[in-house]
């Protein structure tokens, strides 16, 4: 049995085309090669005028308004301890969508006391409630959330929930966090820490990973507190009163509270 290729053909191709190439060498390295526009020149963000991530997003939402953005299955609920059972039919919101919930969300955060936080700053440096916290699974409220603190120029403390409620607590404390964004299940554990986080105003709680026929009970707000949950906050946002207020360049986006392995 013959087997006949023509690879070579393109071998050939290759060698005696004229087109020009489209990367030069570093220097006299011909392994290291490089698109001539960038050459010798230090490349800082994704294109001109993006310079942060506030930015980028903008700009994602108005060119592909219309397309599938952020994708939900539905939890059906643990099939072990370990495994996650899902639906078959996954809920979708175009990036149009995205961006609208986003700057809700912002708007929210505006109307319930968070401030933009001053452009160059630091951990010590904070004294105005200019943070939020998220302490949640990685899911599509968490993303939402975080865009829309970047709306406003607001800064993201992530807290992980290996770390525990005392870590989450000590959090707040230490960012003046007015508002927290945590999954249904941890609305009780965090209702008893509200004494010792006096900054803390506002708990907006998410759906993800709770199953359709799971029961969890909702504490009664603690004083001076109110329990939403994420939809009904970012529906009481009002884009008109206030619009965007863009981070720059030297803004810090996000504090992460981690175990010390990131």
């Amino acid at each position: 049995m013959t087997i006949v290729t023509f690879g070579w053909l393109g071998i050939i191709r290759k060698i005696t085309s004229t087109d020009q190439l489209r990367t030069v060498p570093v220097a006299d390295d011909e392994s290291h090669r490089v698109d001539p526009r960038f050459r010798a020149q230090l490349i800082t963000t994704p294109r001109p005028g993006m310079e942060t991530l506030y930015d980028i997003t903008k700009v994602a939402f108005e060119r592909f308004g219309s397309r599938h953005c952020m994708g939900t299955r539905h939890f059906l609920g643990w099939r072990t301890p370990k495994i996650k059972e899902f639906g078959p039919d996954t809920t979708w919101k175009t990036y149009a969508q995205v961006g609208q919930q986003a700057n809700q969300f912002g708007a929210a955060l505006r109307s319930a006391g968070v401030q933009p936080a001053p452009y160059s700053t630091t951990l010590e440096q904070v004294t105005t409630p200019c943070r939020i916290a998220i302490f949640e699974n990685t899911c599509a409220e968490w993303m939402i959330a975080a865009m829309g603190a970047f709306t406003q120029s607001v800064t993201v403390t992530t807290v992980y929930a290996t770390l525990g409620m005392d870590a989450v607590a000590e959090a707040v404390v230490d960012n003046i966090i007015p508002v927290i964004v945590c999954n249904r299940k941890d609305v009780s554990r965090l209702a008893q820490k509200c004494s010792s986080m006096p900054s803390l105003k506002y708990i907006v709680y998410t759906d993800d990973l709770v199953a359709p026929n799971e029961t969890i009970e909702m504490p009664k707000a603690p004083k001076g507190v109110t329990i939403v949950s994420f939809d009904e906050f970012c529906a009481s946002g009002d884009t008109k009163a206030y619009p965007p207020t863009p981070p720059k360049a030297d803004s810090c986006a996000v504090l992460m509270y981690t175990s010390g392995s990131t």
